[in-house]
């Protein structure tokens, strides 16, 4: 049996008057329709969710602007945790908003540690394969330096919507570090 809808696609004209949308009322929903699917109900709880609104974007052309996604990558279960989600997240965007979506994976070797500089491709060439069982778009960003400062400046510099990494609680030390340092929400997935 074959169902037809009668609904019209919805226009993606901006609403003009619509109320400010907190980021909360927007997140809290995916975070619950993620729970359901990962079939992990305390899941809403024990993300970290640090929320900075952004500026209100005055330029004429909002669709045509890049909406970016960070994600701090190690390899580690946790950060293809939040890759996966960030992947995701972007390509739902992409089938809501005619907006382009972009997810940076940044890979921030420790330079006191030798072993991490020679493990870099391998891991960012790990987070490209995840990224291609999604069809998304996807930067790599090899960095040197400590890491919440650097997940910090790329944040910025790409003008991020959100930075997510993977922890293991909400006192987590990266979490501790971003929370000062980044112009973005910044979204920790525990275990």
């Amino acid at each position: 049996m074959q169902l037809k809808s009668r609904t019209t696609a919805p226009s993606r004209q901006p609403i003009l008057n619509a109320p400010p949308v907190s980021p909360e009322a927007v997140i809290k929903p995916m975070i619950m329709r993620l729970e359901a699917a990962l079939g992990s109900r305390d899941l809403a709880k024990k993300i970290v969710l640090l929320l900075r609104p952004k500026p209100p974007v005055t330029s004429p052309s909002i669709d045509e602007q890049t909406i970016n996604f960070v994600v701090g990558y190690s390899g580690s279960a946790h950060s293809q945790a939040a890759l996966d989600l960030a992947l995701c997240v972007a390509h739902q965007t992409r089938l809501a908003k005619p907006n382009p979506v972009l997810v940076h994976v940044v890979y921030v070797v420790d330079k006191t540690r030798p072993k991490t500089i020679a493990n870099a491709d391998r891991i960012l060439w790990q987070a490209r394969c995840l990224a291609s069982e999604w069809r998304g778009s996807l930067n790599a960003h090899l960095r040197v330096g400590q890491v919440a400062t650097e997940l910090s400046q790329v944040a910025q510099e790409i003008g991020a919507e959100v930075l997510l990494v993977g922890c293991h609680t909400a006192k987590h030390r990266l979490v501790q570090q971003l929370d000062t340092q980044t112009p973005c929400s910044v979204l920790g997935l525990p275990r």
